[in-house]
């Protein structure tokens, strides 16, 4: 309907703010305090995303339906109850109950018997998956069109929206206006409304989408959504820079940089405030497929060097200078670190150290479920090849700063950690003097240290040619040429390449004193005197050793030694029985876990939600406070 009279209701500031902007009629009341509109009639009563909201759904309907003229049509919308499901995305089902927020979900069926009993004859609900769309009528509705159909009236809206003096209205108009005729496919008109719309936010924001390296570690610094100085559209924005400077045939390192930036920007938004990201919370998947995209077009053209794997920053550290630091290479066949490795990651946290992890998958583009590692200061996702070595280089290539940290350890998921030792053990190896140090040593094939957990100090940290060699690993296509080319040759390089001092923590010569080489140089201690090495203060168990045993060692006590040093027996179990690389295994002696996947999935994404309720609430309660400030 156009040239109608129409009138908003809007407590929050954001009413306010649009009266202002906008000139248009708002009222910053609830309609039942809105004395001024009782007995008015309008032809639509419009009411989005706000039924959720209320306590008491029936009352709410019967309310606002005082305004309808008798041949009126009511029309909202609301999240949908078809997504809560054990198999549905955590951030979905975030949003979607948003506790503290969100009183009810509707499912289609519920909402129409809900309409029907508030006297409306005649209901359409259309269930789009993630969100009901509702009409409601005392009589017979007209032919209603699921999809929006007026795209050239809404697009002309903006555009004079645009125009407005106020640059935060103009570019929030603008952007939804390049994204809108993106997705449309009127690529013309989209990059006519980007051209307009970079200048504004250089000007308005200080975001420059042509050096969109310089407003990143403001980005990254959020501590708040801060809508004022970071609009909830930056990310996405991003995203729609880069798709459109592909479409102006600009440089690939250019749109790498601008969908790289999408992604790390839309996840630091979801992390700020789930809830209110819905945008982001969609859009991020889009944003790493095209950046698998643009990475396979740039890998075919030699930009990426010796790693072709798509890589890329998840979450963005905070500083590390002078701290120390943890490049935690992992593989996940599921999209989801175990509990067990989860336990590594978190003690590590608590003794001092940042954990930035470098996370191997076989599909980067499908989400990967970060909602039990916020201990991680850090998460890098690539796509899965070369095992640990090449996981760990991306890490250090796509965080750079990592150099600046005061010492830097390599571990990774192979080994089980025993928490109640690693504390006295992190304290001997930070004593320690040398540039390079390893916890164990191995003279088959070769003398070296073995790779499962290594520590860099300050002075190999700063030498340029070990920076260079690590960040810029080739992929290789077997664990053998890995071994042969990385792990036999690591103790070397970093003694003769690069002239650097090292320690080894637990050497031959001291846990077999008097014993010749080629007595010991065959064994792999960490299997055949695991129990041995845990007695001396030795605060890891081989992930293989349980799983596998291929040497047939004595490990009977295990779960004596675990339960004694704090490790969780029952999550190293389902640990040995995730499916690795598409097949099942599972430790020595044990038998597979009866549960069915999905359905431990969504259990635990159930409960992580509720585990968050009360730092929910209280987010809740604090932006209630600031609302009743505002007012």
């Amino acid at each position: 309907m156009i040239g109608g009279e129409a009138v908003g209701l809007e407590m929050s500031s954001y009413g306010r703010v649009g009266a202002e902007k906008l000139g248009v009629n708002i009222v910053p009341k609830y309609y039942s305090e809105a004395a001024e509109l009782h007995g008015k009639k309008f032809d639509y009563v419009y009411s989005s995303e706000v039924i959720e909201h209320v306590e008491n759904p029936e009352a709410f309907i019967k309310e606002i339906s005082q305004a309808l003229a008798d041949d009126g049509i009511l029309v909202l919308t609301t999240p949908s109850a078809s997504v809560l499901l054990p198999s549905s995305d955590y951030l979905l089902l975030l949003a979607t109950l948003s506790p503290g927020f969100h009183f009810f979900v509707s499912s289609a069926d519920a909402m129409r018997d809900l309409l029907l009993r508030c006297g409306f004859e005649h209901v359409v609900v259309h269930d789009a998956g993630h969100r009901l769309f509702v009409w409601a009528s005392r009589v017979e509705l007209p032919t209603i069109n699921e999809g929006f159909s007026d795209w050239p009236i809404y697009l002309d809206y903006l555009e004079k929206l645009s125009e407005n003096a106020d640059q935060h209205v103009a570019s929030g108009a603008l952007y939804r206006a390049m994204k809108d005729c993106y997705n449309l496919g009127y690529f013309e008109r989209a990059n006519g409304f980007y051209q307009k719309f970079k200048p504004l936010v250089r000007e308005k924001f200080d975001i420059d989408f042509d050096a969109v390296e310089k407003p990143l570690p403001r980005l990254r610094a959020r501590k708040d959504l801060d809508n004022e100085n970071f609009p909830s559209w930056i990310g996405c924005s991003l995203l729609y820079a880069g798709l459109i400077e592909g479409l102006n045939d600009s440089s690939l390192d250019k749109q790498l940089r601008l969908i790289s930036a999408s992604i790390e920007t839309m996840q630091k938004e979801i992390e700020l405030a789930a809830q209110f990201a819905g945008e982001p919370a969609y859009f991020i998947n889009m944003a790493i497929k095209t950046h698998a995209e643009i990475s396979d077009k740039a890998a075919k053209a030699g930009m990426l060097g010796a790693d072709t794997n798509q890589a890329f920053i998840l979450r963005h550290p905070d500083d590390l200078k002078n701290k120390d630091v943890c490049v935690f290479a992992a593989y996940s066949s599921h999209l989801r670190l175990t509990g067990a490795v989860v336990d590594y990651i978190d003690n590590l946290k608590a003794n001092g150290v940042e954990v930035v992890l470098s996370i191997a998958v076989d599909d980067p583009t499908k989400p990967f479920d970060l909602s039990n590692l916020s201990s991680a200061s850090g998460v890098v996702i690539r796509k899965n090849g070369g095992f640990d070595f090449p996981t760990w280089s991306s890490g250090l290539r796509l965080l750079p700063e990592i150099w600046g940290a005061r010492r830097v350890f390599l571990a990774n998921d192979s080994m089980f950690l025993l928490p109640n030792l690693l504390p006295d053990f992190l304290e001997q190896m930070r004593s320690q003097d040398a540039d390079f140090v390893g916890v164990t040593e191995s003279f088959q094939q070769a003398h070296h240290a073995q790779s499962y957990f290594v520590m860099f100090q300050e002075n190999a940290l700063r030498e340029p040619g070990l920076q260079s060699y690590l960040s810029n690993l080739p992929v290789l296509s077997s664990k053998e040429e890995v071994i042969q080319a990385f792990e036999l040759t690591l103790l070397s390089r970093v003694r003769f390449d690069f002239g650097l001092s090292h320690k080894i923590m637990y050497p031959m010569e001291e846990l077999f004193p008097g014993a010749r080489q080629e007595e010991y140089g065959n064994l792999n201690i960490t299997h055949t005197y695991w129990d041995y090495l845990v007695g001396r203060g030795f605060p890891f168990v081989k992930v293989e050793l349980l799983r596998d045993n291929p040497i047939k060692s004595n490990i009977l006590q295990w779960r004596f030694v675990f339960e004694k040093s704090g490790c969780s027996i029952d999550k190293a179990v389902q640990h040995m029985s995730t499916p690795r690389a598409g097949r099942l295994t599972v430790p020595a002696g044990e038998s597979a876990a009866k549960e069915h996947p999905k359905k431990t999935k969504g259990r635990s994404e159930f409960q992580i939600i509720l585990s968050e309720l009360n730092r929910v609430r209280l987010n809740a309660r604090r932006r209630r406070r600031e609302r009743r400030h505002e007012s």
